[in-house]
């Protein structure tokens, strides 16, 4: 089972030397994936209650203005300072960009990285930012689907060409190629605004991030589920791939959770409670959402995402100060993530 952590480019402990910190410390530890998010923009309310990095009560580096770092820009910095961790975007706002612009900064970073790039991407759900970069919000699920065939076809194709309705080219030349064949892995992330609502797995519809990721990604990122709605995602992504022409066995779920370790389930609650409160409605809900509770609690908790279908993770720690991340990074290095090698 593969587990990566959050790095602090965006939020209440965004700083570069923290970023360093993370970067380097997971790859000592063992962790498989260093993982950045991905906005233009973004108020400091919401910045504070979605940073996968710290709690809403943390204190911010710049006041109540919490830093936000560019995540593809950040990912080739942190590239250049570790050797074989695996580099992810959780989640990349791909319709927001130009898609050869993207498709040159992915394949720069898995160049120069050796192979180690992932792309997770996702719609967006934060329309002022929309607004402000021109993009219609309600055409941003077609664009970010014309934006993938776009980069795969730079990526396999000796003299690309597309004729679409947002991009439009023919024969041109394109390189390098990406060093991992046919390109880097493109996971679509099932990305819910606050927690408090689900993507439409429970009602039976059909979640366009799953239809996404059957016809288009390598496996689907659930953001903030639970573990049945990530069974019902993955029974739900099988048929839909099986219908694509494709092998359900080769998508991969990467769940995306936040975690709260303590001595006893009530410690872990309250460490996080002003956190999942904002972030999911209730700690309830937040208890429900993320894992949270002792080491033996988080890693039955981790086997039932897996027996839901998950086989890998991307957490963030509810910790209020960045020299409790990095101690949490090692504790749960030590305590839990043996048990799940």
């Amino acid at each position: 089972m593969d587990i990566g952590v959050f790095l602090p480019n965006y939020g209440p402990m965004a700083t570069p030397d923290f970023i360093v910190d993370v970067a380097r410390q997971a790859e000592e530890l063992g962790y498989r994936y260093a993982a950045v998010c991905d906005h233009l923009f973004m108020d400091a309310k919401n910045a504070k209650v979605m940073s996968n990095v710290g709690t809403v009560d943390a204190r911010t580096p710049n006041g109540d203005r919490p830093n936000w770092y560019d995540a593809l820009t950040t990912l080739a910095y942190v590239a250049g300072i570790t050797k074989k961790i695996r580099l992810i975007t959780n989640i990349y706002v791909l319709s927001l960009r130009h898609p050869l612009s993207v498709a040159r900064e992915v394949t720069t970073i898995d160049v120069l990285s050796k192979g180690r790039v992932a792309l997770g991407v996702g719609v967006g759900w934060y329309n002022d930012e929309f607004v402000a970069a021109g993009v219609a919000f309600d055409s941003r699920g077609e664009i970010t689907d014309e934006s993938i065939r776009v980069m795969k076809e730079v990526w396999t194709k000796e003299r690309p060409s597309f004729n679409g309705e947002y991009t439009k080219f023919r024969n041109i030349e394109f390189y390098p190629k990406t060093v991992q064949k046919p390109h880097p892995p493109i996971y679509i992330g099932g990305y819910i605004t606050d927690g408090r609502q689900h993507f439409g797995v429970s009602t039976g519809k059909r979640p366009p991030a799953l239809v996404r990721a059957a016809r288009l990604g390598d496996g689907w990122i659930p953001c903030g589920a639970n573990v049945d709605e990530v069974r019902r995602g993955a029974v739900m992504l099988h048929d839909l791939t099986r219908e694509a022409g494709g092998n359900p066995t080769e998508k991969k779920i990467i769940s995306h959770n936040m975690v709260s370790i303590g001595k006893t389930l009530d410690e872990a609650k309250r460490v996080a409670k002003t956190s999942m409160v904002e972030r999911f409605g209730s700690v309830e809900a937040g208890v429900e959402r993320a894992i949270v509770g002792t080491p033996d609690d988080a890693i039955k908790r981790f086997e039932d995402y897996v027996e839901a279908g998950a086989s890998a993770f991307i957490i963030g720690f509810f910790t209020p100060t960045p020299g409790e991340v990095l101690s949490n990074m090692k504790s749960f290095s030590k305590e839990i993530l043996p048990s799940l090698s």
